[in-house]
């Protein structure tokens, strides 16, 4: 990989980490359009990882992780599950060549969220 990739790589992860851990509820892509990482998941993720994140029978042939699953999801440090998105991961493809860093930061964001809470 040359510098000015490698360099616009790193741009972008930190860009994407550090706006996860903003706070912001929403996300805005260009021009104030809203990103909706629902929509987002459901286009490109949910062939594999299933609408609810559990994994389809496509998904499980590739073994791509149940992203519902409160073990998984605890056992993952969120700069992981951005490199993930962005690099891609076994199987999985890249998709830092796809998406805006806003869409990756929105989508690591949504996947957080697919685990049920456990309860005390």
């Amino acid at each position: 990989m040359d510098d000015g990739k490698r360099v616009a790589a790193y741009s972008m992860f930190f860009l994407a980490f550090f706006g996860l851990y903003s706070g912001f509820s929403t996300v805005f892509g260009q021009e104030g359009e809203e990103i909706n990482p629902k929509k987002l998941f459901e286009y490109h993720c949910a062939t594999c990882h299933g609408e609810d994140g559990k994994g389809t029978k496509r998904g499980r042939e590739l073994k791509a992780p149940n992203l519902a699953d409160p073990d998984w999801q605890g056992k993952r440090k969120d700069e992981e599950v951005l490199n993930s998105i962005m690099n891609g991961k076994n199987k999985m493809p890249r998709w830092s060549d796809k998406l805006k860093p806003e869409e990756i930061q929105a989508l690591a964001r949504y996947v957080r969220k697919l685990a049920p809470k456990k309860r005390p």
